[in-house]
C-alpha cells in the first residue's frame, strides 16, 4: 500500500469513529436538552468528522498518480450521476403521490451516504474495468 493510501486510513477511520461516537451521543442527548441553540450545537456534533471524512478524501485524490485520479472521477462522476438520478426518481414519484410522503429529514438524511456508497461502489466497478482491459 502507498504512503498516500496509508495517510488517508490513518485519516479516514478515526473520523469515521468520531462521527459514530457524536452521533449515538448526540441522539442520547438530544433527549434531554430544551433550547434551540443546544439542541442545534448537540446536533451538528456528528458533522465535524464528516468534515474531516471529506477532507481526507479531497487529500487522497490530490495526491493520488495520474490514473488513480482518473478513476477516482470517473466514479464521483458515474456515481453522483446515479445517486442524482435516483434521488430525481424518488422525487418525482412522491410528487405524483405514487409514494407516501417522508419527513424532509429523513430523505435529506440519506443524500450523502447515499451519495458516498453509489462512489465506493462505482469505484470498485471503475477498478475492475480497467484491470479487465
Amino acid at each position: 500500500m502507498r504512503a498516500v493510501h496509508k495517510r488517508y486510513l490513518r485519516e479516514f477511520f478515526p473520523a469515521m469513529f468520531g462521527y459514530v461516537v457524536l452521533l449515538f451521543l448526540s441522539v442520547t442527548w438530544l433527549k434531554t436538552l430544551e433550547g434551540t441553540w443546544a439542541r442545534a450545537l448537540v446536533t451538528l456534533l456528528p458533522v465535524v468528522p464528516i468534515a474531516f471524512v471529506i477532507r481526507a478524501m479531497v487529500r487522497v485524490i490530490r495526491d493520488q498518480d495520474e490514473f488513480e485520479r482518473r478513476i477516482d472521477l470517473e466514479a464521483i462522476a458515474i456515481g453522483g450521476g446515479i445517486g442524482g438520478f435516483g434521488f430525481f426518481t424518488y422525487g418525482m414519484l412522491l410528487n405524483a403521490k405514487v409514494l407516501p410522503l417522508p419527513s424532509a429529514e429523513s430523505v435529506a438524511i440519506w443524500v450523502l451516504p447515499v451519495l458516498m456508497g453509489c462512489f465506493g461502489v462505482v469505484k470498485c466497478a471503475v477498478r475492475w474495468h480497467y484491470r479487465a482491459r
